[in-house]
């Protein structure tokens, strides 16, 4: 009877030492999941401009093709600041009051941003930027948002939407999105 409880007591030990290096190996693979801070992502899309005006002189909305490449840097997983640049691939004329009208020429709009994500793949964002222009520059104010599907490695796959608030030609615009995250901590 001695030698049953002490095989017993062996039988047990064993059992509960290979329950304990299963756990370990379970919390280490929580730990390989590390927050990546830094995201790049490229833009390809249309912007509508509404105040554009034509060979005849008679406002028309005009619709232009838009290259993006933006850079975000998040604090954690729903807060984030971000730079948001786009290239104008088109040259037009804008009413900027009855009598005058201004020349556009592959303007670049570059905005920094506060961003938010309410909901994983969700993200809402805001902020003031500036419209580069050889002949007038604007300042601006840009809010949009963006859906994204996340995949493995940190890649993600998306449409954004954007509105730029403009002293002169406010336009819209919208896309789809390529992004990778990376950094570890």
């Amino acid at each position: 009877m001695k030698y049953i409880k002490t095989y017993y007591i062996i039988f047990s030990l064993l059992f509960l030492s290979s329950l304990r290096t299963y756990c370990q190996h379970e919390t280490d693979k929580h730990k390989e999941h590390v927050f990546q801070h830094h995201k790049i992502t490229l833009f390809t899309g249309y912007g509508l401009i509404t105040r554009a005006i034509n060979e005849e002189g008679k406002k028309q909305i005009r619709v232009i093709p838009i290259l993006g490449l933006d850079y975000e840097y998040w604090f954690n997983h729903k807060i984030g600041l971000g730079l948001l640049n786009d290239l104008e691939l088109s040259s037009y004329v804008v009413e900027k009051d009855q009598q005058e009208h201004i020349a556009r020429e592959y303007a670049i709009v570059s905005a920094l941003v506060f961003l938010y994500e309410p909901l994983k793949g969700w993200a809402l964002f805001a902020g003031p930027g500036y419209e580069f222009e050889i002949n007038h520059s604007f300042y601006l104010f840009k809010i949009g948002t963006e859906l994204a599907k996340n995949f493995q490695n940190g890649w993600s796959a998306g449409i954004g939407l954007a509105y730029d608030i403009k002293e002169v030609n406010s336009s819209a615009s919208v896309g789809l999105t390529v992004s990778k995250r990376f950094g570890k901590y």
